[in-house]
């Protein structure tokens, strides 16, 4: 299995490798993206690895070429940075099939522990593990800023309801210290092809989230609806 990382410098392709070689996946660094784009075929990676900070435009083009031969399960697309990207980006990445994005804090160790999370997730990668789990087919990614340290939260919605949800955190650690009655505003939720705006407000948490949810304003409250199959809102004359 290989593992290709685009990203400008070597430092971090160089701390990854052993990680990364300890779980049998060899490591592929490009510095140019344009190049890895090229050698796509030819390296075949199961699982990209992407600094968005770098190159803030190729990977876009990297994934859409991926996202049309390849599935999220079959091709694990991953954005990270040492910044975190502005929501527009997230929504971006959401509707374009990233699996997962992380900010890095320098920490090597810590980056590929959050990568073998989502790959377990998948069902990609056969490192022991008590109890791997995959995410459901039928689950919708959602995203959101956490309401107090700001960072983006990634996740999916498990069951979704018209007024109701529940959400599985992708880092668990990163949900922990949200309480029944906080609200988590401007989330998007992918359905489909679509980006719907939503807010939520924390119902209860023990480790999953159960959300009340609401769309941010008419227009995403009648796409989700129509995405759902609920009846669509009118506006009061």
């Amino acid at each position: 299995m290989i593992l290709m990382l685009v990203k400008e410098d070597a430092v971090l392709a160089r701390e990854l490798a052993p990680i990364f070689n300890s779980w049998g996946i060899d490591l592929v660094h490009y510095r140019q993206p344009l190049k890895a784009l090229d050698n796509l075929a030819e390296t075949n990676p199961t699982i990209v690895l992407y600094d968005w900070v770098d190159f803030p435009r190729h990977w876009k083009i990297m994934i859409k070429y991926i996202r049309e031969e390849f599935p999220k399960d079959e091709k694990i697309f991953l954005l990270f940075g040492t910044a975190q990207p502005p929501l527009e980006e997230a929504n971006k990445a959401l509707y374009l099939g990233v699996n997962g994005l992380f900010y890095h804090d320098g920490d090597a160790q810590k980056l590929a522990i959050k990568i073998r999370e989502v790959f377990l997730r998948y069902g990609s990668l056969n490192i022991p593990e008590n109890s791997p789990s995959g995410t459901p087919p039928s689950a919708f990614p959602f995203v959101f800023r956490h309401p107090r340290r700001k960072h983006l939260v990634t996740g999916s919605l498990l069951i979704l309801e018209e007024n109701l949800a529940t959400l599985k955190p992708d880092f668990g650690h990163e949900t922990a210290d949200l309480a029944a009655g906080e609200d988590l505003l401007q989330g998007s939720l992918r359905l489909k092809k679509a980006i719907v705006s939503l807010d939520a407000t924390v119902l209860q948490n023990n480790g999953q989230l159960r959300l009340e949810i609401r769309p941010s304003n008419l227009e995403d409250a009648n796409l989700f609806r129509k995405m759902l199959g609920f009846k669509t809102l009118e506006v009061n004359s």
